[in-house]
């Protein structure tokens, strides 16, 4: 039997990530591409019926200055709009500054291709926090999706309140498509003529 523990131990080791190695900061690198929001839980002012619409994927990209910046078509009566955010990378690893002066928190969790975003700060005069989860593929993992609950209920926030968005299904799958295949050819070329 012990022989067995010495055999099998080491490998229990390599298999079970420490508790330190679960949330890690993120920085430009490792950011970088395209993301889609999976759950999201805020104090914003936005009517029930326009929290449950379809997000559209986003992307954090290299600026010509060399920032980080998120960029994202926002639906609107008027058609898809590219709002584009650029973050200054601050001091204490995860943290980034809009132009807006809003530290926004981002890290990464196990595995590292979901994420996580926290933003807590005042817009005109109204204290707004919001979460979102966020990964690199519309699916679902345990993992992540106890370390946002938890993250969740660390800032005081109700796990009942969480928005999972229509084109994510309760289990994590898609159940129809994000947008259609014509429309991701006309964003493309709008995306390249307003670079």
């Amino acid at each position: 039997m012990q022989l067995l523990l010495l055999a099998v131990g080491p490998a229990l080791l390599f298999t079970v990530p420490a508790a330190e190695d679960l949330v890690i900061p993120s920085s430009l690198d490792t950011l970088l591409g395209t993301w889609y929001i999976l759950r999201w839980v805020g104090t914003i002012p936005i009517p029930r019926q326009k929290r449950r619409e379809p997000l559209l994927p986003f992307s954090f990209v290299q600026n010509y200055n060399g920032k980080l910046e998120f960029r994202m078509y926002i639906r609107k009566p008027s058609g898809c709009h590219l709002f584009k955010l650029p973050f200054t990378e601050e001091a204490d690893p995860g943290s980034f500054l809009t132009w807006w002066r809003h530290l926004i928190h981002i890290w990464l969790l196990t595995p590292r291709t979901y994420g996580v975003a926290f933003f807590s700060d005042k817009i005109n005069n109204q204290w707004i926090t919001m979460v979102m989860l966020f990964g690199r593929t519309l699916d679902d993992h345990p993992m992540a999706l106890e370390l946002f609950e938890s993250l969740l209920e660390e800032k005081g926030l109700n796990t009942r309140e969480i928005v999972v968005p229509p084109h994510v299904g309760e289990e994590g799958r898609v159940l129809r498509p994000l947008f259609p295949p014509h429309f991701l050819h006309r964003a493309v070329l709008w995306a390249f003529l307003l670079l």
